[in-house]
Formats: C-alpha cells, structure tokens, sequence
C-alpha cells in the first residue's frame, strides 16, 4: 500500500518533470478573460496569455478548482492505494482553493486528507509541495509530512518586480500601499508575500529594472547565512533573456542545492502583467 500522496494546485508553478518525478497530483485553476474560461496549465500556457492579456481590456478573474473536482482527486488516490493524502494550496488571499479542498476532504472521509494554506504562491508553494513529496517519498507518516510543511512554510521567501504597475493596480492585490504606487507609476514596487497571511505587499520600489534585480541578490544575500545551501526558483513573466542572466548569476554566487528556472504561470502573471522577474528561495 502507498502511504501519503500530495496534491496541490496550479498555483504551485510546478513544471511537467518536477509533478511526474514526485508523482504530485495537480488541481489546474481557472482563468476568466473576457468571458472566456480556461484551465491553468492544461488549455492556456505563459505564452498564449501574454498574447492575450495585451489584447483584452478585461481584467482576468481567477477561480479555484471546485469541490467536486478536489474530490475527484482524493477518491482517486484512494482507489490508487494511498492511506492518505497531504494538500498543499495557494494562499487563500489570492484563490479560494483551500476552501474547495476543505469541502472535499470533509466529503471523502473517513479517507484522511491534510488541507494547508501555503500563504505563498509560484514556486514559494511549490518548494512546500516538493518537500512534502520528498518525504512522502520517504516512507514518512502523515504527520510527520505535515510537520516538514509547516516547518518549510516560513523559511520560504519571495521577492520580485512587476514590469508595470498597471497589472497590479488594477487588481486589487497592493492593499494598503496601492495608494502610494499610484501616485509613482514610474516606480517599480517589490513585491513579496505576507507570512501571516499569504497577502501580496510592497516592501519597496526600485526606479530601474537592474536595481530591481541587484534588489533581489541583496534580499538572497541577507537570508542565506555563510556555509548554507540554497535552493531558489528564478521566475519571470515573459522576460527570459533578462531572468537567465539573474539566474547565472545565483548560480554563481551561491552554493545551490537546487536552482530551477520558471515562466511564471498565467494565474501570476495575470497579477504581476508581463515583464516581471521574481525569486522564491530558502537556505538550509
């Protein structure tokens, strides 16, 4: 018998080899833009979006997989042999998966199912859902597969710049300091995740793209003690040429145990807009 399987949802930014190599089941997120529905991943890659953002004056809307959907995972991994299953989601301020995973879990008992708001988004969540595979790997019990979560979930950081605020504005997702940006709209924001409750936030603003990136390699100098390893994800949205040199550079600064390089996914993108480069990283 199978012990843990992990689910999570396209939110993680997992790309085809990391999801078959850690056997993650994955719950694709929808994409409303301009009355059109499509599935993250599965009918609408970076690419196409790019294209189609630019083209459209709607602002993209972003809804969850269903209950029934998250459902129809967990059954089948029951039916494949597994004891139990450990979900691990997209903050529950940017999409409401959590609470269509709560319902399904509540829905397939007595199969056990361990829901968790990662409170981060991209490959900050997708680090969570590696490490949970990892461990499931391992012959792990539920628990303590869960405790490897919870202890990974504040180590992981994200910082990153929008190519343009419009995107961000426009969404709704600045909060408190949307006012602020609005007034500079020549200004780029950095943006991270909020720890506690998995918000996006500014935490501060660069007036050119190389600052901007000479940003991210303070923020990774500043968290990643001499003698630890690294392990980073260099994420960019429709920016390759400029995000593979940021990638070679950490590479080259850093003793790194992994270093993935990403396409942020149109759920991100359509926050962020074309142009942005980010990094989600820890050290251990």
């Amino acid at each position: 018998m199978l012990n843990v399987g992990i689910v999570t949802d396209s939110g993680a930014n997992l790309s085809p080899k990391l999801i078959e190599e850690n056997k993650i089941k994955v719950a694709p997120l929808k994409i409303n833009l301009g009355g059109e529905i499509f599935l993250d991943g599965v009918d609408l890659g970076p690419g196409g979006f790019f294209t189609m953002l630019e083209e459209s004056e709607s602002i993209p809307e972003i809804s969850p997989p269903s209950p029934l959907e998250f459902t129809e995972i967990f059954e089948s991994m029951k039916n494949e042999g597994y004891e139990s299953a450990v979900c691990i989601l997209l903050s529950s301020n940017i999409c409401h998966s959590f609470n269509s995973a709560s319902e399904a879990r509540d829905l397939v008992r007595p199969f056990p199912v361990v829901v968790i708001d990662s409170h981060a988004v991209s490959m900050s969540q997708g680090f969570m859902v590696i490490e949970a595979a990892r461990a499931a790997s391992r012959g792990l019990s539920t628990t303590e597969v869960v405790d490897r979560v919870w202890n990974l979930r504040p180590l992981v950081n994200f910082f990153g710049f929008s190519g343009t605020i419009h995107y961000l504005l426009r969404s709704g997702r600045l909060g408190k300091g949307a006012a602020f940006f609005r007034a500079l709209l020549n200004i780029k924001p950095i943006i991270s995740f909020d720890k506690n409750d998995g918000s996006i936030r500014p935490v501060g603003k660069v007036t050119s793209r190389r600052e901007g990136l000479r940003y991210l390699v303070r923020k990774i100098e500043e968290k990643v003690s001499p003698g630890k390893t690294l392990h980073a994800a260099v994420l960019h949205g429709n920016e390759q040429e400029e995000a593979q040199e940021f990638f070679e550079e950490i590479r080259q600064k850093f003793d790194c145990t992994e270093l993935y390089f990403h396409e942020l996914s149109p759920i991100v993108s359509s926050q962020t807009g074309p142009g942005s480069v980010g990094v989600s990283f820890y050290a251990e």
